[in-house]
């Protein structure tokens, strides 16, 4: 979190991620105030993280409908490579698995993209302020869920949860093959596997519904596994 009380010393500094760019274009211009610089902007997830780490930015603003990696994996990894960055995720999405997923990654603030009484620069200063600021629908859908008792985790087994992770980086099922050795037909076998288990009918989904269990956060991932490598 950014001690504000050095607000008049710079400005707060901005990575945006997302991958419609007229999308960016407005953001900029909610930010277009000498309170705040745009320090970088991109379009996919392992961008994402590159500028992050590059820039240590003060806030991501985080979009989750990425091409190649999962909003998720890129929260968890954009908070390692830049642990004092805030991220605040601008979705058009509130199904309870996305936000659970990407608040359990780190996020400190839930928007949706259709909200057209968002006052961004107020919130993201209360944010960097020490709020965690989640959209009404979405902590509607958060506390339906709390009523519910919890689901037992997925019993996978660990190639198809390696198999996961490297899915949510946006790998296909030939690459993944050529990562562990396997054919691209055994691959496919263990999404469905998988899939079967976790009782969803997509890729997607399956990477957001483990992630609710933790199994793709950067703790639980291989070196192998990672949006970036480590140095070595």
């Amino acid at each position: 979190m950014r001690d504000l009380s050095d607000s008049s010393k710079r400005p707060v500094r901005v990575l945006l991620v997302d991958d419609h760019r007229v999308f960016r274009d407005g953001l900029r211009y909610d930010l277009s105030t000498e309170d705040f610089e745009i320090v970088a902007e991109v379009a996919t997830g392992k961008a994402a993280v590159v500028e992050a780490a590059r820039h240590q930015p003060d806030v991501v603003m985080l979009d989750l409908s990425l091409p190649d990696v999962s909003g998720a994996i890129v929260c968890a990894e954009v908070l390692e490579h830049a642990p004092h960055t805030t991220v605040i995720v601008l979705s058009a999405f509130s199904e309870e698995r996305t936000v659970r997923a990407v608040l359990a990654a780190g996020a400190r603030a839930y928007l949706l993209k259709d909200r057209q009484d968002i006052n961004l620069p107020e919130t993201i200063r209360r944010v960097l302020a020490g709020e965690s600021i989640v959209d009404p629908r979405a902590a509607a859908v958060l506390l339906r869920s709390l009523s519910r008792p919890e689901p037992e985790p997925p019993k996978l087994s660990n190639q198809e949860v390696r198999i996961l992770r490297l899915a949510a980086h946006g790998l296909t099922n030939r690459d993944i093959g050529l990562r562990l050795g396997l054919s691209r037909h055994t691959v496919k076998e263990y999404l469905s596997n998988a899939m079967r288990k976790l009782n969803v009918t997509s890729r997607v989904q399956a990477v957001l519904e483990v992630s609710r269990y933790g199994l793709l956060d950067g703790s639980g991932m291989g070196d192998n596994d990672r949006v970036l490598e480590r140095p070595a």
